[in-house]
């Protein structure tokens, strides 16, 4: 992991920046990223909403390059109440993702309907093909959602309704939709990806509770398989503020948690917590998995302007 996105509420989470965080021995050429949306990190790349035009439109950059390509916004978007996007590799599971940073992408585009249609509609841009696909849709236990960062388990990507018990699973070989119900019990969850397999992550009390799916089946049920008590983890000032999840990183088993105005991260393999941010009001957390390699006697300037090369 060599930084994160965040999302940054400023007075109210109407007002919105967007911050990149390096978390390792980094140089990346960090652009203004006032005003910019994150909406996913993924295989070496990022994807972002840009702030300078009313349509909007996305831009798919690379931290480590510092290449940035901008994608049209489908025509779908005036048919949906709330959406967001994901991007990865266009290669799947043949690809090991280790280098893949300047081959073909895929971004694909969720939304939800509004005024009562209770759908969600599904699309996928190729760079390859430089179009956007058909919609398909599903229907929706409920209208009006606000959908999560997703996450990318197997052959599927999987969004989450925040304000619904609910999350969308998108088949990236059938490209199928179908919706999944989450236990009624939680108030503030996020989808995770452990040991493979779909998973939810939330709190409860002091512990920070894992959930996993009973089976592969859509309406296979949740069980609960970790429970990581926090008391003697987290700083002492973390309890007397509220707490909740706000970020999950793919492949690394890193869960962000926010508590006030610190931003922690808690490894689910050694359960060591690091402060990695504090004085800003962040909501969301996007992590940024890749690997820089520097080329010899690459060095960041007094600009921020870097010599780097990527690799394994």
């Amino acid at each position: 992991m060599l930084g994160f996105l965040c999302k940054i509420a400023e007075d109210s989470e109407d007002a919105i920046t967007a911050g990149f965080l390096s978390t390792a021995a980094f140089c990346s050429s960090v652009a203004d990223l006032y005003d910019f949306r994150p909406l996913d990190a993924r295989h070496g790349r990022v994807l972002l909403l840009t702030p300078w035009s009313s349509e909007g439109a996305l831009v798919v950059w690379d931290p480590v390059d510092n290449d940035a390509l901008q994608v049209p916004l489908p025509d779908l978007r005036r048919y949906t109440y709330c959406w967001t996007a994901a991007i990865l590799c266009a290669a799947g599971s043949t690809c090991d993702h280790l280098d893949c940073h300047r081959g073909p992408f895929l971004v694909v585009y969720v939304g939800s309907g509004g005024s009562g249609s209770g759908e969600a509609f599904v699309c996928t841009y190729s760079s390859d093909a430089g179009t956007w696909s058909e919609p398909i849709s599903t229907e929706l236990p409920l209208d009006i959602v606000v959908l999560m960062p997703s996450v990318l388990g197997g052959n599927a990507l999987y969004f989450g309704f925040l304000l619904r018990k609910s999350l969308l699973k998108y088949d990236l070989e059938s490209h199928e939709l179908s919706v999944i119900g989450v236990p009624q019990t939680f108030c503030i969850w996020r989808h995770v990806v452990l040991d493979g397999g779909l998973a939810l992550a939330t709190l409860q009390e002091c512990k920070l509770c894992l959930w996993r799916k009973a089976g592969p089946e859509v309406d296979a049920g949740w069980t609960q398989y970790r429970a990581i008590e926090l008391e003697t983890l987290l700083p002492a000032d973390a309890f007397f503020t509220w707490a909740n999840v706000v970020g999950f990183a793919d492949g690394a088993d890193v869960v962000f948690l926010r508590a006030g105005l610190m931003l922690l991260t808690i490894d689910l393999k050694t359960y060591e917590v690091k402060k990695v941010c504090s004085g800003k009001n962040i909501y969301s957390a996007i992590p940024y998995m890749s690997f820089c390699t520097p080329a010899p006697g690459a060095a960041c300037t007094d600009e921020g302007s870097t010599v780097c090369a990527s690799g394994a």
